[in-house]
């Protein structure tokens, strides 16, 4: 993985790893939503039965988290800024479609990397939000997809591919862009 990105935390074809990574930064996701958004936020209790339902409900609604610390920085080939571009996977768009049409997407964005071999980006930590049903239609729309040449024959059920989305088509709830990282945003905290 050196050779694709030295910067990123863990092998990024680890889902496991970053399933349960996921679940830990829920948690500390609920804690800013409730503390500084004034957000009602909670995981989702059916998630007691079922690992694959939502991760939260997020003021009544059924909501998913979604959290990036690397930026994208292929996405200039795509002529999107890699500093304002989050990925969306083509499996959780195809399922949401079908079972959570109307279900609300959250980012925890904190480029925890903000350079690489393909270039720099400024720091940038936020929360965003656009309901499911906006982000399917910019997706129709024509949003650029990126496949994953060194996923093919993947059997680890890692997306293939993912849309690529600008953070300036979300709902800003919180945002510090700049050098100064936000102590209580940052994602490795208490990790």
């Amino acid at each position: 993985m050196a050779a694709r990105n030295d910067g990123i935390v863990h092998d990024t074809e680890d889902k496991g790893w970053w399933c349960l990574h996921g679940e830990r930064l829920e948690h500390a996701f609920i804690e800013i939503c409730n503390q500084r958004l004034s957000l009602d936020a909670r995981i989702n209790p059916d998630k007691a039965a079922n690992r694959y339902v939502p991760d939260l409900v997020v003021d009544g609604r059924l909501s998913d988290l979604k959290v990036q610390n690397t930026p994208f920085f292929l996405s200039s080939r795509y002529d999107l800024d890699p500093g304002r571009c989050v990925t969306f996977n083509r499996k959780d768009y195809e399922r949401y479609c079908r079972l959570y049409p109307g279900i609300d997407i959250y980012y925890w964005v904190e480029w925890t990397q903000t350079t690489s071999r393909f270039g720099r980006v400024p720091y940038l930590a936020g929360i965003y939000r656009l309901a499911f049903q906006r982000l399917a239609a910019l997706i129709e729309a024509g949003a650029p997809e990126h496949r994953y040449v060194h996923r093919e024959g993947d059997s680890k059920g890692n997306a293939k591919s993912s849309f690529l989305l600008r953070l300036d088509d979300f709902e800003i709830l919180m945002e510090k862009t700049g050098l100064a990282r936000l102590e209580t945003t940052s994602i490795y905290a208490n990790n």
